[in-house]
């Protein structure tokens, strides 16, 4: 499991936070009125999927 930053690693280290969520998985932060949890949810750079399928869908 990841470690839990304290809100003012959070505020030292925002950009290795961010990365970590995006290549480790969900980071955790803790403050004093609880432990919240960052993730990333979507890629925008990849291609959505229904897309794909109609770009692979039989022509004609």
């Amino acid at each position: 499991m990841n470690p839990v930053w304290t809100a003012k690693d959070l505020e030292r280290n925002l950009a290795r936070v961010l990365e970590q969520a995006r290549t480790v998985g969900p980071q955790r932060i803790r403050d004093e009125t609880g432990i919240y949890v960052l993730k990333i949810e979507d890629d925008f750079n990849k291609p959505d999927a229904a897309e794909s399928l109609l770009k692979m869908r039989p022509k004609g």
